[in-house]
């Protein structure tokens, strides 16, 4: 069934009602509620029927459930590294011991780095990112808002600008499906015509070198220094503090175990093609091999015993409920939008629209909606790339200019939707709010967004 507009407004609705009432789980809730309605063909019964099945059939997804586990692990690892004081002497070691980071502006390109260096895969990236950067940033009062658009803004663009990273073989896979030649060298120099993304991991160092903030952003920094005062201040508060003595291994030995463990197993199940391995079970058993070292460690000094570091993991866990609850809500609300055909709708609309003088900033701004509205970079590439690469070949258009457009109108949506998987795994490891993560990055997305754009029109009449 074809449910034309209709199918528009869970979405529409999701991200207004996340926005004006910062509740995501609300702002799912309901509008998953009026999907199933639709679906339901106007019978109440059937809304709330749906709606349970939807949201019990994300566990039938093991991509889905896997990122549930990884997610409630990473918790409790957290919380076990808290316990046994490895933040804290992460950051002393960090700060006062080695004096490798000596200020804000060092913390911040710090985190800007590891976004960097980690390119694997963009779940990945966020995960590892935000939780390496959290304790340093935490010890300058950098508020969580700019901690989480440091790495939202570098770890996901970089995994779909560096070729090797998990979208390079999923891109060229649908330039090879249009019989385009050479589907990897038209994929590699998409990624120079990829402004947005671009853009987004230079912008980032650049806004840090300059120490400018603005808009949401700057309100949100000031509000946090307001109530923790002074990260000096702070740093001589925590070492008066008697309590926990910080050991910098029971942060980076977890860490890089962890890290180590995920890519021994994308290796050995991509027979030595971490593009072809899987980064989910990898990473779980990388988060439990961290979990695991931390018990052994912390009994065999006997810190902390057995049961207690159970008990901790366990605590752990259990702070994860919240944001595992928005990730269910958003994994079946994802599903709801893909059966009311939603993408398919706004892209057969809007398509219509398309001016050959004009294609590639148009296909970049309607990429830049649909993202926005389904929260998926990959489900947007999905539907947008066959559309695009065929009229781009009638019109003339240079393909890797077009592949580099809808790549980066999808990141676009990964980093504003409120809806988007990363969205929430940037918020669940830097320790932000959903809502004001999404407030305080929009308006340098938009800037981002807004120069790929005009980029994109000069380049388009020059081809």
């Amino acid at each position: 069934m074809n449910y034309g507009f209709f199918s528009i407004l869970p979405s529409l609705l999701a991200i207004v009602l996340a926005l004006t009432t910062k509740n995501v789980f609300l702002a799912l809730l309901i509008a998953l509620l009026l999907g199933n309605f639709f679906l339901a063909d106007l019978n109440l019964i059937g809304m709330l029927v749906g709606t349970k099945e939807m949201i019990v059939n994300v566990f039938s997804s093991a991509s889905g459930t896997s990122i549930i586990i990884i997610l409630t692990l990473l918790g409790g690892m957290f919380y076990m590294i808290e316990a046994a004081g490895g933040l804290k002497g992460f950051t002393a070691l960090m700060i006062e011991k080695r004096s490798v980071i000596k200020s804000r502006v060092g913390a911040e390109l710090f985190t800007w780095l590891v976004g960097i260096l980690v390119f694997i895969d963009g779940t990945l990236s966020v995960m590892i990112t935000g939780s390496i950067s959290r304790p340093l940033t935490k010890a300058f009062h950098i508020s969580p808002e700019k901690t989480a658009w440091i790495v939202h803004s570098t770890a996901t663009p970089l995994s779909i600008l560096i070729p090797i990273a998990a979208y390079g073989p999923y891109i060229a896979g649908f330039i090879e499906a249009q019989g385009i030649e050479n589907p990897t060298q038209q994929m590699v120099r998409g990624i120079f015509f990829n402004y947005y993304c671009l853009f987004a991991v230079l912008g980032v160092a650049v806004f840090i070198l300059a120490r400018f903030d603005f808009g949401p952003m700057k309100r949100a920094e000031a509000d946090y220094a307001a109530k923790n005062g002074s990260a000096i201040t702070a740093l001589e508060k925590e070492k008066a503090e008697e309590g926990v003595s910080g050991k910098a291994r029971y942060l980076l030995i977890p860490l890089l175990l962890m890290i180590a463990v995920t890519i021994a197993y994308i290796l050995y199940s991509g027979k030595g093609n971490m593009i072809n391995g899987d980064a989910e079970t990898g990473l779980i058993f990388g988060t439990a091999a961290g979990c695991f070292y931390l018990m052994v460690a912390l009994a065999i000094s006997k810190k902390t015993s057995v049961k207690e570091s159970t008990d901790n993991l366990f605590t752990g866990c259990g702070n994860m409920f919240g944001i595992v609850v928005i990730m269910v809500m958003a994994y079946a609300f994802s599903n709801l939008l893909g059966e009311l055909g939603t993408a398919d709708y706004l892209s057969g609309v809007l398509i219509r629209l398309l001016n050959p003088t004009i294609f590639t900033p148009i296909a970049f701004l309607l990429t830049c909606l649909l993202s926005f509205s389904t929260g998926t970079s990959a489900g947007t590439i999905a539907i947008m790339m066959p559309i695009m690469l065929p009229m781009a070949l009638s019109l003339d258009v240079p393909i890797p200019m077009i592949v580099g457009a809808v790549a980066g109108g999808a990141v676009f949506g990964d980093h504003t939707s409120p809806i988007s998987d990363t969205t929430i795994m940037a918020c669940s490891s830097t320790g932000c709010d959903v809502v004001s993560h999404v407030k305080t990055q929009l308006p340098y997305s938009l800037c981002f967004a807004v120069a790929a754009c005009a980029l994109y029109l000069v380049v388009g009449f020059i081809f």
